[in-house]
């Protein structure tokens, strides 16, 4: 990973991360949202200073022992990733807050996002809990990792970011914003597309028939569709 990631993971995401747990304060009292976005800021916060005092270099490989063996170069995704996360997550509360309503803001869109909400954060906890010492923020393969195929991976290869995808929808739809449903269709998605098959390339190459075999009875992001 690039010294401008590794800057933009230590310094500006926490930052950001702040930013958006100010969001989420100024939305309580209106919308129950806001409460996810306090919590998320201030945990994200907290966790990068948390790991990195743990791990200290090259915390964004996977924390199981041996070498690196694939890794993405030119951090070309995490900056897609980066971006399409950014814009979903920001232009939700910031559109509630001081522009002038389009969607219709009532009770049944805020319960919507809520509930897409939560199913997002708990598919992306079951997924990181299933890979363990297997997660990476960074797209790389060790030879001490092994192919996760439990938990939501026996249904989608790429579990965490549905998680992402469904936390965005939620949060569009829950502040009532256009301008969130749009990025999410404009930033977002193709980023995770571009993101999974460059993650799909390594692990193919490092995992071989393997890999292969895992990808024909399962889909990427949505069961039975894609």
């Amino acid at each position: 990973m690039s010294r401008l990631a590794v800057f933009f993971l230590l310094v500006i995401s926490p930052l950001l991360a702040m930013l958006l747990a100010l969001l989420g304060v100024e939305t309580i009292p209106t919308n129950p949202l806001g409460w996810f976005l306090l919590l998320v800021g201030v945990i994200y916060s907290a966790g990068v200073i948390i790991v990195y005092s743990i791990r200290k270099e090259r915390f964004w490989e996977p924390a199981v022992d041996g070498v690196t063996t694939q890794e993405e170069h030119g951090d070309r995704s995490f900056w897609f990733i980066a971006l399409g996360m950014i814009a979903a997550f920001y232009a939700s509360p910031v559109e509630y807050l001081y522009f002038p309503a389009i969607l219709p803001r009532n009770a049944w869109m805020s319960t919507l996002g809520v509930e897409l909400v939560i199913l997002g954060v708990a598919l992306f906890i079951w997924a990181r809990v299933a890979l363990r010492a297997n997660y990476s923020g960074h797209i790389s393969v060790k030879t001490g990792q092994t192919l996760v195929q439990s938990g939501p991976y026996e249904f989608i290869r790429h579990p965490a970011y549905t998680g992402y995808l469904l936390m965005a929808l939620g949060i569009s739809l829950g502040y009532a914003s256009l301008a969130g449903l749009i990025l999410v269709l404009i930033l977002l998605v193709p980023s995770l597309v571009y993101r999974v098959k460059v993650e799909e390339k390594l692990l193919t190459v490092h995992f071989g028939a393997a890999y292969r075999q895992y990808m024909r009875r399962t889909k990427r992001l949505i069961p039975g569709i894609w």
